[in-house]
């Protein structure tokens, strides 16, 4: 069942996995068509052109004058057609052709210049020669159909007469051709084309199996095994200081405003009232303390009173009564801010920092009421989430969800202000 509270995917989520790379790399895959297209293009001009020479012959049976007579000998006729094409293949063919000319060749290599046909059902010998050289393709092909005749009118069985049983009729002559068979530019440009777009989708679906990199809502979704509470376009780990999360014009800003509502709507259904929320990472540099400080400026502009508890926020001064100076983050330091600090506040927002160099996320996160996972789409690895779910896992953590930061639109800069233009009261604290 879908999370209630989870925000909707993108337009390239909603495809099917491989027609959002497709999508997402429509440039690569243009380019690798274009550059295919050109490349089949580039080796017909490179090609030395191949003429193609045709002339055909008709074989009949010469017995009897009844319809019935002439449909067995028909019959027979068709019956023949595949020798006949192997006959104007052997030497005995090939041989008086090679001295006619004087080609300099061996039957096979003038059997390799040929191909003989024969449609199906019919008595129709087609014979096409190919050559670079237009008019020695149509002397081969007509020099060939006048040996295959004189030598099917010695080797056919022969009546009562002495006459052959077999005729064959010359129905058309090979003409010199005017345009080369092959290579064929056209045909060759568009089989380009596509083998450029073959290749160019095969690196993307490889490139993307062997990729461990989490890229979209899906994929942390899958990672996590928890919902994607929002999405936050830009790129928050490259922001420097507070953010303006109410800043309108900043598309960034209406992922921070998703994540509070989120966050409030899933307190709304358990009925907690809750209060407290760490915002913490797998890794370092996914944002974790620029999400955790524009979530608490989103609360703040639904009029709510916060404090922001964090340990890479830049601060003036920190009142050293409200937060123990301490190089580990203790559950006493912790419990300790609560009770000075829960009535003064409607919520505190901890960073937590990330995972992997801090203890301070299991610390908080076993006191505070929602702990929030970020993940940056452009660096964070499958692997590196599964171990940040297990690690809170083990310590009886469980994630109300996650945060997807640096999604696939353009980088948006987010603007600094200062820490008396955001009314946002800062503590600091040193991670473990």
């Amino acid at each position: 069942m879908a999370h209630p509270f989870l925000s909707p995917g993108s337009t390239d989520e909603r495809l099917h996995p491989y027609l959002a790379l497709l999508a997402r790399y429509w440039a690569v895959v243009l380019a690798a068509a274009v550059v295919g297209g050109l490349a089949g293009f580039g080796l017909s001009q490179l090609a030395t052109p191949s003429y193609t020479a045709k002339s055909t012959l008709y074989f009949s049976i010469n017995y009897g004058a009844s319809g019935s007579d002439l449909n067995q000998g028909a019959t027979y006729a068709q019956s023949q057609m595949l020798s006949f094409a192997e006959l104007a293949r052997s030497s005995r063919v090939l041989e008086p052709v090679i001295d006619s000319l004087d080609l300099g060749t061996t039957s096979a290599g003038l059997a390799s210049m040929i191909d003989v046909r024969t449609p199906e059902n019919t008595v129709v010998l087609d014979i096409s020669a190919n050559s670079t050289d237009p008019e020695l393709a149509a002397s081969i092909s007509n020099e060939i159909a006048q040996s295959l005749t004189a030598t099917v009118r010695e080797v056919a069985p022969r009546g009562e007469d002495n006459r052959s049983t077999v005729t064959v009729r010359t129905v058309e002559d090979a003409e010199v051709p005017t345009v080369p068979s092959s290579p064929n530019t056209r045909v060759n440009t568009v089989a380009g084309v596509l083998l450029g777009l073959l290749l160019a989708i095969l690196v993307i679906v490889i490139r993307r199996a062997v990729d461990t990199r989490v890229r979209s809502s899906s994929d942390l979704e899958k990672a996590s095994g928890m919902p994607v509470l929002a999405r936050v376009e830009g790129d928050p780990a490259a922001a420097e200081g507070l953010v303006l999360a109410r800043d309108v014009a900043n598309p960034a800003a209406e992922g921070y405003r998703r994540l509070r509502a989120v966050l409030d709507g899933i307190e709304r259904s358990r009925k907690t009232g809750a209060r407290s929320i760490a915002v913490t990472a797998p890794v370092a540099g996914q944002g974790a303390s620029t999400v955790a400080a524009n979530l608490a400026l989103a609360y703040i502009e639904s009029g709510r009173n916060v404090l922001l508890v964090g340990s890479e926020i830049a601060t003036d001064s920190v009142d050293s009564d409200a937060w123990p100076s301490a190089t580990v983050v203790t559950l006493n330091d912790v419990a300790a801010l609560f009770k000075r600090q829960s009535s003064n506040y409607d919520v505190l927002v901890f960073d937590a920092g990330d995972l992997a160099s801090s203890s301070s996320a299991l610390t908080i996160g076993q006191l505070v009421d929602n702990v929030v996972l970020v993940a940056d789409a452009s660096t964070v690895h499958t692997n590196e989430v599964r171990d940040a779910v297990r690690e809170l896992a083990s310590a009886g953590i469980t994630p109300a969800g996650s945060v997807l930061t640096h999604t696939s639109h353009p980088r948006v800069r987010l603007p600094r202000v200062s820490r008396s233009e955001s009314k946002l009261p800062v503590l600091e604290h040193n991670n473990a």
